[in-house]
């Protein structure tokens, strides 16, 4: 079916998502693999399980000699930079970070120095809500079926000592990284996305590509650098409670980065209580006062750690965040089911 010029894309945001919501005039032809299927008769898709969930790249304009070549050296960068931010990787940047713990300055590649200082903005402005220190918290969680478990109060107690933002010195002069003490567990995992996905589309849009949407997870960036006149993106909010096509909204989006963390996206119930994988680093334990939030800025990077903050925080305090901030809207859905949008919002609330 040819596309119709100004047509509008509906894209759901969910933590690991197989389809992709069109709107006026799509029918998704794809496959379940690496490889690209054209979305109409000049738009493409593509999909490979990185960073721990699907990489989806939908390519809408530019020049399709190039598409193929621009996304394969797209998940190339994001396979290059998901080696220097992940925490599961013993040789990581990360991890080497973690394991010199209390031993002075640990050398790291630039762009980990150039997200643990954003990482570190984020955690100042948040008053502590978001915390690269977690991982001494995460640890004690499993937020997986018959694995999850809830650690004890002593347990707990033992470990909210090292979670402290503050114990974290950066030198991006000599790009190095401190923990200042024994046993902290540094941790990028609620920032690093954002940045892997930002670099991803400069190398889109450097091969040729002036239209597409990137998505990994919650994670979103949409560009439109074409000079044609097209309608926005509607990016659809995820109900916490409904299905995975059901939606509480849409956010219109010319160009920029959306992001949403939700208690839906990793959790196990025990005790009739839900856990999920979204922890208060004061207490310990997941974050009760939101059931969704989502962000809306320029900076990916940003939109990935603020979703998390404005999350922990709730719906009053994470809202005055988001009001504080030049460039920044959300959307927050509170524990009881309340849906709370910026001032500057632009989208509908069914």
């Amino acid at each position: 079916m040819p596309k119709k010029p100004g047509s509008s894309i509906v894209y759901l945001i969910i933590v690991i998502s197989v389809f992709v919501l069109l709107g006026l005039g799509f029918m998704l032809n794809s496959k379940p693999s690496d490889t690209s299927a054209p979305l109409g008769t000049d738009n493409f898709v593509y999909r490979k399980l990185q960073m721990g969930t699907l990489v989806e790249i939908t390519v809408m304009d530019g020049d399709p000699e190039a598409f193929d070549t621009a996304t394969g050296k797209a998940y190339r960068k994001i396979s290059e930079l998901e080696k220097l931010f992940s925490s599961y990787t013993p040789l990581s940047d990360v991890s080497q970070i973690s394991l010199g713990a209390g031993r002075g300055p640990i050398p790291a590649d630039p762009r980990v120095v150039t997200v643990a200082l954003k990482a570190k903005q984020v955690s100042v402005l948040s008053g502590g809500a978001f915390d690269p220190t977690i991982g001494s918290l995460a640890g004690l969680w499993g937020f997986s079926g018959e694995k999850g478990y809830v650690p004890t109060a002593e347990e707990l107690a033992e470990a909210l000592p090292r979670v402290d933002f503050n114990k974290i010195v950066i030198d991006k002069e000599a790009s190095t990284i401190e923990l200042t003490e024994r046993r902290v567990a540094f941790n990028l995992g609620g920032i690093a996305k954002g940045y892997i996905i930002g670099e991803a589309v400069k190398v889109l849009q450097a091969r040729g590509v002036t239209r597409a949407i990137i998505k990994a997870g919650g994670d979103m960036f949409a560009f439109n650098i074409t000079g044609k006149e097209t309608r926005p993106f509607k990016i659809g909010i995820r109900d916490p409670r409904g299905t995975e096509t059901e939606l509480i909204g849409e956010v219109y989006l010319g160009g920029g980065a959306v992001a949403t963390s939700g208690d839906y996206e990793r959790f196990f119930m025990h005790g009739g209580v839900r856990y999920h994988h979204i922890l208060d680093p004061k207490t310990g334990l997941p974050a009760m006062k939101t059931r969704s939030a989502t962000v809306v800025t320029q900076d990916p990077t940003l939109a990935d750690a603020l979703s998390t903050s404005v999350f922990v925080l709730g719906p009053v305090k994470g809202m005055e965040l988001i009001e504080s901030m030049d460039g920044v809207e959300g959307v927050v859905v509170g524990p009881d089911g309340k849906i709370t949008t910026s001032s500057g919002f632009e989208g509908k609330i069914f």
